[in-house]
C-alpha cells in the first residue's frame, strides 16, 4: 500500500479525505499488540509501485449522488495513469432524475498532467502542471523514519482478523496531528492568487480534523504481505467541513449555499475503497484510443 495513507494529508492536498466508524474500547496491552501488527504490515508490505489498483468513491448528499470509479497505475517508474468515469444522479423536485456519466483518461509525467474527458458526446482535454512528484511520493516505499512517523500519527489499532491467511486492522489516525501536517502542507502549496479562498477552506478542514479522528480498514494477504483491500469512510470529515462552514461567523451564506451545507453536515456520506484487480488484461484499459488523443484542447490555464 506504500505511503498512500501516511499522510492522508497527501490525499487532502491533492484530492479528498476523512472518517466515521466507532472504535471499541481497548486496553493498552491490546493497542500495543495492534500497533505491533500495524508496524509489521508497514515493514513487510510487498505491493509493487506499478501494481494496478481500482479506486471507487461514493458521495451522497440528496438530491445529489455521485460516484468516481477508476483504475490507476504508475508506469515506467514515474508516469501516473488513470482511466474510469465519474457518474452522477440528481433527483429533481418534479420527480425526474438527471443522470450523466463522464468517462476519462488521465496521464501525468514529469512535465504535465493531461486529462481527457467526454462531454456531450465529444472528447475534450486540458493540460495542467504535473503532480507527478506528489503521486510518486504517495506510492513510494516508506523509509524507516516515515514508518515511524506513521506509527506516531496513529492513535490506536484494533485487530479485526488475524489468522494464517489474512490480517485486517482498523486503524485510528490522530486528527490533531494530521491537522498540523495538513496546515504545513497547505502553506507550502498556497497559491497567492487564491490565498483568501485557500485560507478559508484550510480553516474548515483544520476544524474538521481537530474535532474528529479518522479510521480506515486495511486487509493484507499474509502469504506475501500484499494488500487485498483498503476501506475508508470519510463521512464524518465531510460533515465536519460543512459544519465548520455553517458556523463561520465571518460568512453570511446565500440560502441555496446554506441549504447545501446543511444537507452535507447532517445527511451525507463519502466512502471510498481501494482494490486490486487480478485481471491480467486490465493494463490494456489504460491505452488511450486515437480518437481520444485527438480531443479538443479547452486551453485551461493553470498556475505553476
Amino acid at each position: 500500500m506504500k505511503k498512500i495513507f501516511s499522510p492522508f494529508v497527501k490525499l487532502l492536498a491533492v484530492l479528498f479525505a476523512a472518517g466515521a466508524l466507532l472504535m471499541p474500547a481497548e486496553t493498552s496491552a491490546a493497542e500495543d499488540e495492534g500497533m505491533a501488527m500495524f508496524r509489521e504490515i508497514l515493514e513487510k508490505d510487498s505491493d509493487p509501485s506499478d501494481r494496478i489498483f481500482r479506486q471507487d468513491t461514493f458521495f451522497l448528499a440528496m438530491p445529489f449522488i455521485g460516484e468516481l470509479d477508476f483504475l490507476g497505475m504508475v508506469d515506467k517508474g514515474d508516469v501516473f495513469k488513470a482511466t474510469g468515469d465519474f457518474s452522477y444522479w440528481i433527483y429533481n423536485d418534479d420527480g425526474s432524475v438527471t443522470e450523466k456519466m463522464v468517462p476519462f483518461y488521465l496521464v501525468q509525467d514529469k512535465d504535465n498532467l493531461m486529462f481527457y474527458f467526454k462531454q456531450d458526446k465529444k472528447w475534450e482535454k486540458f493540460v495542467a502542471p504535473t503532480l507527478a512528484a506528489k503521486i510518486a511520493d504517495m506510492i513510494a516505499t516508506p523509509t524507516g523514519d516515515e514508518i515511524q512517523k506513521m506509527i506516531d500519527g496513529t492513535k490506536g489499532v484494533t485487530v479485526l482478523q488475524d489468522d494464517d491467511k489474512r490480517r485486517t486492522l482498523l486503524i485510528e489516525i490522530d486528527g490533531k496531528k494530521l491537522a498540523d501536517e495538513f496546515q504545513a502542507t497547505a502553506e507550502q502549496d498556497n497559491d497567492a492568487a487564491n490565498v483568501e479562498v485557500v485560507d478559508t477552506a484550510s480553516r474548515y478542514i483544520d476544524t474538521a480534523l481537530r474535532n474528529g479522528d479518522m479510521w480506515y480498514m486495511w486487509t493484507v494477504d499474509k502469504s506475501d504481505w500484499h494488500t487485498v483491500v483498503l476501506q475508508y469512510n470519510f463521512s464524518s470529515f465531510l460533515q465536519g467541513v460543512a459544519r465548520a462552514a455553517l458556523n463561520d461567523p465571518k460568512q453570511i451564506w446565500p440560502d441555496e449555499m446554506r441549504q447545501m451545507f446543511e444537507r452535507i453536515a447532517f445527511y451525507s456520506e463519502l466512502r471510498s475503497y481501494t482494490m486490486y484487480p487480478a485481471d491480467p488484461a486490465a493494463k490494456k484499459k489504460f491505452e488511450i484510443p486515437k480518437e481520444v488523443l485527438k480531443a479538443k484542447d479547452i486551453a485551461l490555464t493553470a498556475k505553476k
